[in-house]
Order: C-alpha cells, then structure tokens, then sequence
C-alpha cells in the first residue's frame, strides 16, 4: 500500500493485491504522472492512463525501489 503524500511524480509502482482489472495485472509496474491529496494518476508502459484513489487505489499499488523516473531538462 502506497502514502499518497510520499509518492512523487516518476516514482514507479508495482501493482498489487486485487489489480487494476480492465488495465493492468498484478505485478505489472506503472508510473507516476501527478499526485493529488488523495489520488495519484500513473501511466503503463503503452502510455495508458489510469488514477488511483482513496484507500481502495492506494492498497492496490507498492513502492519500488525506482523513483525520480523522468528525465530532468537540462536545457
């Protein structure tokens, strides 16, 4: 189970416990596009959107040990 506030965008997370039926299976590993008080958007690795809210979406994702996952601009 994910703590919204310790989650940051590019963190990428393992889905668990019951899955994301009709978007992802257990194991699979998505990304954190935006985080929110009590929701946090991910994306797949098609690119695919999802958000996961309140407790219910937060017991279905992990952390991993990955995060900061974008590349930072250096222009």
């Amino acid at each position: 189970m994910i703590v919204y506030a310790e989650i940051k965008p590019g963190d990428i997370l393992r889905i668990v416990g019951v899955g994301a039926p009709g978007y992802a299976r257990n194991g699979d590993l998505v990304r954190v596009t935006e985080v929110h008080p009590n929701s946090v958007h991910v994306e797949d690795r098609d690119g695919q959107p999802c958000e996961f809210v309140f407790n219910c979406g937060a017991a279905r994702l992990e952390p991993t040990e990955w995060k900061d996952d974008f590349p930072k601009d250096t222009a």
